[in-house]
Order: C-alpha cells, then structure tokens, then sequence
C-alpha cells in the first residue's frame, strides 16, 4: 500500500489525474452548450475559443515554453527570479501587441468578421487575453519546478466555476451567448487571483528581469512562438478554413468529433508535462543518454496505452457523438473514426517535438511543425473547394500527422542518436515498473 500510495503521490499520476478531470469538465462543458445554443451560436463560440487557443499560443510560444526549458533546469535562485521576470516583461509587451493588432483589425474589417461568425472572438479575446495572462504565466512557472498538485487546484477552480454557470444556466437563468462569453472569462480571473494572493505567480519578480534574460528567452521563444502557432493551426486551420470556406453550422458539426478525440490527449498531455521539465534539465545537465530514455520510455508508454484506448473508443464512436451533440450531430461518428487513426500517431508525433524542443534546437522542432501545418492547410482547402467534405479534412489530419512522425524522428535521429525501435521495449519497461507495484500487492494477498 506504501508503494501504491507513492504512485498516487508521483507527477505523472497528479498530472494524468488533472487533466482527466480538466477533459471531464470540458466534455461537460460542450455537451451542455451544445444543448443551450443554436447551431449558428455554437459554431460561433467555437470560433471563438478556437482563436483565442491559437493566440495562447502565441502568446506561450514567445514567453511560457521559454520558461519552462530554462526555469526547470536551474538551481540559483537568483536566476530563477531574472527568468520569471523576463518571462513577466515579455508576457505583458506581448499581451499589448495583441491587444492592438486585434482590435485593429475588427475596426477596420468589422462587415467581413462579423458576417462570417468571427465577431464574438475579435470583441472578446481582447479582454481575456489580460485576463488570462496571470493564471497562464503561474501555470508554466508550476510546471518548470513541477507542482502538479497547484496546477491542478488552479485549473480545477478555472473550469469548475465555469461549468457550474453552465449547468445552472441551463436549467434556470436560459442566459444567451453573451452573458455565457462573460462566465468563461471570469472564471480564468478567479483562478488568476487565486495564482496571485497564493504568491505562486511570482509577480515580485519582475523586478529581478535583465535584458540578457529577455533576450535569451525570446531568442529561444521566436522559434517555439512559431511551432506553437503551427501546432494549433493543425487544429484550428480546420475550424477557420470550414468556417470561412462552409458555414457556421458545418464548424459545429465538425467541432464534436473534435472535442472527443481530446479523449485521446488526456494521458497524452499528461506525461508531456513532466517528461518536457524532465528532459530539459537532463538536457542542461549534458545527460544525452537520460534524455533518450525518457523520450523512448514515455513515447512507447502512451502509444501502447493508445491501442486499446483507439479500440474501445472506435467501438463506442456512434453513441459517444449522440452523447456529446445529441441528435443534429448524430453523423459526425464517421470523422471521428477517421480521426482516431491520426490520434495513433499522435505520441510519436508530439513527443519528438518535445524533444527537440528540450534539447534546445527549437528551430528543428518548428520546421517540423511548418511541414505538418502545409500538408493540413493545403490539404484542407483542396478537399472543401473541390468536394465539400468534413470526412476529407479529417484525412489531411492523419497526413500532416504522418509527415509529423517521420520529419520529427529523422531530425531526433540525426540530434540526439535516437532509434526508432527502441520506443516499444523501453515503452513495456516503463509499463511494467508502473504496475510492478499493483502485482506485487496481489501476489501479497494471495
């Protein structure tokens, strides 16, 4: 039991346990919208947090994987203060560009925006950005010195809230679109003051920030600000496209198999957490070998884990989609099996970007990611133009997925010495040193 309990106590189990618990209350979350709102409605908040995940990552991408890379291997404190000052400095100049661009753009091309569902987004992410931009910064700054137990009281708080609004505005208050925009931002600045009275922000430290910090943070983040970009545009080049090139109500349609192959991303997102932190310090440390173990241990680890996650939810496609969307969205099931070949790729795919990132070769990881990004945008456009099918930009899923694996692995291959078929062995070691325990206890019993 001592054992048991020392698993339950690890950042892998605290990390997978938040983000089962986060994917719930989003699932929750889509399945009560997709009941409150009308179809046009629904698409429209899709867009909306469709952009505003692309502009987090912009925003993550110049200052937030920064941090973590450097802050996760160092142990002066007095740098650790100048990385989190910078990241701070960097934080708030960026939030201002943002801020500015996109309200340029709504002023100066309003009709256009408004008319092809896009307005709720260029209105509202504006604000949130400066909302969000506390609750964000603390959420990297958790992750580089690995308390994933903070990290899951802040998300917790962030997306509980906003989903008890929900389900009380659902069976009472019937409040429309607007009123449901101003619940989802409050509830990340709740969670942002929370960061801040709890001192986990460290917004103290903005003073310690020197331009040497700045400029090494943003010479790393220019490249990863550009695989962030890259990597969201994967998913949300398929939303902005369909919403540009169909309409609002195919975005809606569209969005349900999205959301649950998230399903997929759970554990996935989960060991990334650690294993990025884990191998940026072995990386800093000019531990090669340790960083190769954890890229292989973790990436066979989470595609076996995958396998017969991919049956079960292959099996359970039809009424998982009547469950989500209810019975508009009922035909959807056939891009989510589609999109459950792409979630197979997937950890190969997201882990060797990890690892080049942590190595410190983020300009390798963006081009991988540039090359993903051509294959799904062009792809996109070919398939909407010429046969109007959502199954169709589904499968330039699974394509930019299968240029991801293969681009990332050559370039680990070439920087790091990695081969391919060690994943699996050291995927069934990792698996066996996991469960070890859990046997144990029953051989015990017996």
């Amino acid at each position: 039991m001592n054992k048991v309990t020392r698993i339950l106590k690890t950042d892998n189990f605290l990390s997978l346990a938040g983000n089962f618990v986060f994917a719930f209350l989003g699932f929750a979350s889509i399945f009560i919208l997709a009941r409150t709102l009308n179809k046009s409605d629904f698409g429209e908040y899709v867009i909306y947090l469709s952009g505003m995940s692309l502009f987090e990552m912009v925003r993550s991408g110049i200052t937030n994987t920064p941090l973590v890379r450097f802050l996760s291997g160092s142990t002066n404190p007095e740098e650790q203060k100048q990385l989190i000052g910078a990241s701070w400095m960097l934080s708030v100049a960026v939030t201002i560009i943002v801020v500015i661009l996109i309200y340029a753009g709504f002023f100066l091309f309003s009709g256009p925006i408004n008319n092809k569902g896009f307005g709720l987004f260029f209105k509202w992410y504006p604000i949130l950005s400066i909302v969000i931009l506390p609750l964000n910064t603390t959420l990297s700054i958790l992750q580089a010195r690995k308390k994933f137990g903070n990290i899951l009281i802040l998300r917790g708080l962030n997306m509980s809230t906003f989903f008890i609004f929900l389900v009380i505005n659902y069976f009472w208050l019937h409040a429309e679109l607007f009123w449901i925009v101003i619940a989802h931002q409050t509830s990340f600045l709740i969670a942002g003051l929370l960061s801040l009275i709890k001192g986990w922000a460290s917004l103290s430290s903005i003073r310690f920030s020197s331009r040497q910090q700045v400029k090494s943070q943003l010479k790393f983040g220019r490249y990863s600000l550009v695989t962030l970009i890259g990597s969201n545009l994967l998913k949300s080049s398929d939303t902005f496209i369909i919403g540009i090139m169909m309409t609002a109500a195919d975005v809606a349609y569209y969005s349900i198999p999205i959301k649950l192959i998230e399903a997929l991303e759970i554990p996935l997102r989960a060991f990334v957490s650690v294993a990025f932190p884990s191998m940026s310090k072995a990386s800093r440390a000019g531990n090669q070998k340790e960083v190769r173990s954890i890229f292989y241990s973790n990436t066979g680890l989470v595609t076996l884990l995958f396998i017969p996650l991919t049956i079960g939810l292959f099996i359970l496609a039809k009424p998982l989609v009547l469950l989500l969307g209810g019975p508009e969205y009922a035909g959807s099931y056939v891009i989510f099996w589609i999109f459950l070949v792409y979630g197979l790729l997937l950890p190969m795919d997201r882990f060797s970007g990890v690892a080049l990132d942590a190595i410190n070769k983020p300009r390798l990881n963006m081009i991988k990611v540039l090359v993903m990004a051509a294959f799904n945008i062009v792809g996109d456009i070919i398939v909407i133009h010429f046969w109007s099918s959502l199954p169709g930009v589904a499968i330039c899923t699974i394509l930019n997925a299968t240029a991801g694996v293969i681009v990332g692995n050559l370039l680990l291959r070439k920087e790091l010495g990695t081969n391919v078929f060690h994943i699996f062995p050291y995927g069934f070691n990792y698996l066996r040193y996991i469960i070890k325990p859990f046997l144990n206890r029953g051989s015990h019993a017996r």
